[in-house]
């Protein structure tokens, strides 16, 4: 069987600037027609990363392939890949319909097929009739459009998205989100999106990769990353989630008994996210995400189960955030439904099914580096 060649295929690149590593030994193949993010926290190489990609950096070491070929040191105009920036760049002395074009110009394309393509890209992001205007004419949402149909317009094999909805406020930018993946739907293109923002990545992406500290920590599918977390960071950088420290006392078949902050806790041995096998004097992570504690404590089943005092509560509308302080004086927090409570007065004994936690076996020498 013929395996498919993939869109674009990053062969170990590292990038360093003096003393600094932006990114170590990096390795990513991204099939054709995916919607990938890359997230994580200001400073972890992702806009390196795609920098790279599209020649705008240079990595010190690695392959970048587009398609099968070797473009690791082809100049930014060769490469068959386009970027959309935070600030659009639109030239601000040619209408939409001549920035859109600009780029097929530059191909050699007839007048009549620019005008074409142009029109057919107007119609894709839904403003059909504003090829005569100027950017400065334009909202920001609008602009944004504009800048993604410029990048398609020479039909590129990806397109590359250096955090293109920063600039924009929430609602806007909650249209736009959908807005791109439709597009993204419609064209069949492979899309790299570079966001800091955990909510934009887990509802726009086929596949997240997680960075951290110039490497990707976890490759996976939104769900799953939340769900499954790799890695320590994964689990605090990709929403929230109480992490509790444990030692292994012993395994027991499909099961594992743990020390946790002076309490002994039974765990299924398939929730292990990490990918390492647990055994006894091993270090993990306990993670509980929010809303898997429940005050819905009569149901059958293994679950760990803990009582303590609110002493906050934030609302949200149809749901609120409560903190909940343990008699060991660590702080729980719980996503629920709004309740009457008294912080600092009431208490409240949750529970999580133990199948609704993660385990990650702690690596300390990874910890350290």
């Amino acid at each position: 069987m013929t395996e498919t060649v993939p869109a674009i295929e990053l062969r170990n690149i590292s990038k360093a600037y003096g003393a600094l590593r932006v990114i170590d030994d990096v390795s990513l193949r991204v099939e054709k027609g995916v919607f990938i993010t890359l997230l994580g926290p200001s400073g972890c190489g992702k806009s390196t990363l795609l920098r790279s990609i599209v020649g705008l950096a240079q990595p010190d070491s690695g392959q970048i392939l587009v398609d099968g070929n070797d473009i690791t040191n082809a100049v930014a105009h060769n490469r068959p890949v386009k970027m959309v920036f935070q600030d659009y760049a639109l030239f601000p002395h040619m209408t939409v319909a001549q920035n859109i074009g600009f780029g097929c110009e530059m191909q050699g394309m007839s007048r009549q097929a620019i005008s074409e393509r142009c029109q057919e890209l107007l119609d894709l992001i839904r403003l059909p009739d504003l090829g005569g205007r100027f950017p400065d004419a334009l909202s920001g949402g609008q602009r944004q459009r504009v800048a993604l149909a410029r990048a398609l317009a020479p039909d590129p094999s990806a397109l590359l998205l250096d955090e293109p909805l920063g600039a924009l406020d929430l609602k806007l930018r909650q249209d736009m989100q959908r807005e791109l993946k439709s597009i993204q739907r419609r064209t069949e293109k492979t899309f790299v999106f570079v966001t800091h923002d955990q909510e934009e990545a887990m509802s726009m992406s086929d596949l997240v990769a997680v960075m951290n500290k110039g490497r990707i920590e976890q490759l996976d599918a939104p769900q799953n990353v939340y769900a499954n977390p790799a890695t320590e960071f994964v689990a605090n950088f990709v929403g929230a989630a109480n992490l509790f420290r444990a030692h292994v006392i012993a395994v027991d078949g499909d099961e594992a008994k743990l020390e946790v902050e002076g309490s002994e806790w039974i765990v299924p041995m398939n929730r292990v996210t990490s990918g390492h096998s647990l055994k006894a004097g091993d270090r993990a992570t306990v993670v509980i995400r929010p809303e898997a504690l429940t005050t819905d404590t009569t149901k059958a089943g293994k679950a760990i189960r803990m009582t303590g005092k609110v002493t906050e509560q934030t609302y949200f509308g149809d749901r609120v955030h409560l903190h909940l302080s343990l008699a060991n004086g660590r702080s729980v927090l719980i996503d629920a439904r709004p309740q009457s409570l008294r912080p600092g007065v009431d208490e409240m004994t949750v529970e999580c099914a133990a199948s609704d936690m993660a385990i990650i076996v702690r690596d300390e020498r990874a910890e350290q580096s």
